[in-house]
């Protein structure tokens, strides 16, 4: 079994209600073939650990606890705003190149190896989620990071 990770846009006003009752959370993760579904994800599977490491912006929220995952972190619109503004500047080919260069350094994270070895899907993942983090400040959205 595989740790898997995924950014879910909310809308601003949905974040609260799932702050004061974590267990709703389970209706926001379904998956994207499934109804009620939110308006926008960003999946990046078993990347999730590598691009938390590199791309700290797109997690830097706050925990929500109570959720059945192994980890859940909410960002709000304005942490979004930021979080977008902030990955907008940086280079995915830089962080990948680093990534690349320096493997005893990044040896620990969730599938570190095979990133090493695939670093066009990692860079796939990684733009994904600048272009995420685009359209939901543009929309003035709520995010979540749930890893399960």
């Amino acid at each position: 079994m595989s740790i898997g990770g995924a950014f879910y846009a909310i809308d601003r006003y949905r974040l609260r209600a799932l702050v004061m009752d974590p267990a709703t959370l389970a209706d926001l993760v379904r998956k994207p073939a499934d109804q009620g579904g939110p308006t926008d994800s960003q999946t990046v599977e078993q990347a999730w650990d590598v691009v938390q490491a590199l791309m700290p912006e797109a997690v830097d929220g706050e925990p929500l606890a109570g959720t059945d995952g192994l980890g859940c972190v909410y960002l709000t619109a304005s942490h979004v705003e930021r979080s977008a503004a902030r990955l907008a500047h940086r280079s995915v080919p830089q962080l990948l190149r680093l990534f690349a260069e320096e493997p005893d350094r990044h040896a620990a994270l969730y599938w570190a190896k095979a990133w090493q070895d695939d670093i066009e899907g990692l860079r796939e993942f990684m733009e994904g989620v600048q272009r995420f983090f685009a359209a939901a400040a543009a929309r003035r959205d709520a995010v979540v990071f749930y890893m399960a």
